[in-house]
């Protein structure tokens, strides 16, 4: 009797945790906020559309744990690489892609993640302004006496235009960080910090890197965040090794250059200039930055009781065994790898080498929810990584986007351009 007594007690107690769990969950997910970058955003291929905008990782996290997010629904600006080489978007869609708008918009949406953004203009940049806080010296004419028109200097806002996506995703609701203080969330998607490093992987170049600015920026974001009394919790990342990633490859200078040796962006056939590549050196000092950078956001994660994925171990993980895809039946297509899509090498990014596609928001995304599982106690399902290959078009149908640089007129003028712009 006893030990049914026991038993009986023992269930209550597991069903009234349960209860409390799901109560607690239920509530820190009443209303998540996001700000961040191109992979909240969903920036895919070279541009943001609803389709991407639908599978990136805070759009995911959310709908798994019971809720959603609102953001303006963009088309472009700028084009989708994988409809334009399989021949989905001719030069209509091309134009119109480039010239870029909104499919839908709300006048204050919860989830304000902006491709290009870092913590910086998280604080800073709106849809209107690219610094709001920016100021400049203007004339300002007056009759100083009835005979006498003349002026003084006096100090007013600089407002310049900021780029199409924090034009179309953000629109007139304010900053980022201005968008969360009028939502009030409940739950954070806080990440915004790969942007501060990952410009050197982009540009070859360390003239980005600023310590004191990151450092400034980010601890001013949590500091105004945590002043929303709404902020129940958040979820964190730090970020990979930028020097890793698909959009990198090796290069070995014919003369055994030093300089011309290291790193190099993968459509550049050669190199002419010691700003084409990251050297040894370079590397380094990007690796000591990037310590840094994700020591800083462990820390604001700890500080503010937030989950945080360390994505950086995650992804040299993945770069040295990939991710395997198992459907349920037992089936599996391979490993993903971390770079774009091969045929018969399933892949996590897409065709620039350095955002996510389908499948790759999926990964991430359950790599969120274990860390916020494991912070929060909770037991979120994770999203099925085999529907999300299944359904990624750049998996099912590869496009050899290296392939098709060197060895088409259309592919080298691309090249050409590319190497202009970066």
């Amino acid at each position: 009797m006893a030990r049914l007594l026991q038993g009986i007690t023992g269930l209550l107690l597991l069903l009234a945790v349960s209860s409390i769990s799901a109560q607690s969950q239920a509530d820190l997910f009443r209303k998540p906020g996001v700000i961040g970058d191109s992979l909240s955003q969903g920036f895919f291929g070279a541009t943001v559309e609803k389709k991407t905008q639908d599978w990136a990782y805070p759009v995911l996290v959310s709908k798994q744990a019971g809720s959603s997010v609102t953001y303006n629904e963009l088309k472009g600006p700028f084009i989708n690489l994988e409809d334009v080489l399989k021949g989905d978007c001719g030069p209509i869609c091309i134009g119109l892609a480039i010239i870029g708008g909104n499919q839908k918009t709300y006048s204050l949406p919860s989830h304000a993640g902006i491709t290009g953004a870092e913590y910086t203009t998280v604080l800073k940049t709106s849809g209107k302004c690219e610094d709001i806080t920016a100021k400049k010296q203007e004339k300002d004419w007056y009759w100083r006496t009835w005979y006498h028109y003349t002026y003084r200097w006096v100090t007013v806002a600089d407002c310049q235009e900021p780029d199409k996506f924090h034009q179309f995703g953000l629109r007139s609701s304010g900053t980022q960080m201005e968008v969360m203080e009028k939502n009030k969330p409940s739950f954070v998607f806080g990440s915004a910090g790969a942007n501060h490093v990952l410009c050197t992987a982009l540009h070859t170049s360390l003239d980005c890197l600023d310590e004191p600015r990151f450092k400034r920026d980010i601890r001013e974001v949590f500091r105004r965040m945590a002043n929303i009394g709404s902020v129940k919790g958040g979820v964190l990342f730090t970020v990979p090794n930028v020097t890793a990633i698909a959009f990198l490859e090796p290069y070995k200078d014919p003369q055994n250059r030093a300089a011309y040796s290291g790193l190099k962006a993968f459509f550049r056939s050669s190199v002419s200039s010691p700003s084409h590549v990251l050297d040894a050196t370079e590397i380094n000092t990007i690796n000591n930055f990037l310590t840094m950078l994700n020591n800083e956001i462990k820390a604001q994660g700890a500080a503010n009781r937030y989950a945080v994925a360390d994505l950086k171990v995650i992804f040299d993980d993945l770069k040295e065994n990939g991710r395997p895809i198992r459907h349920s039946s037992g089936y599996s297509p391979g490993n993903a790898q971390a770079n774009w899509p091969l045929p018969g090498k399933p892949g996590v990014f897409g065709l620039d080498g350095v955002h996510p596609n389908m499948l790759g928001h999926a990964v991430f995304a359950n790599e969120l929810i274990d860390s916020i599982n494991s912070r929060y106690g909770y037991n979120i399902a994770k999203v099925d990584e085999y529907s999300a290959w299944f359904y990624d078009s750049l998996n099912r149908n590869p496009v050899d986007l290296k392939k098709f640089l060197t060895q088409t007129i259309f592919g080298q003028f691309i090249s050409w351009v590319i190497g202009i712009f970066t």
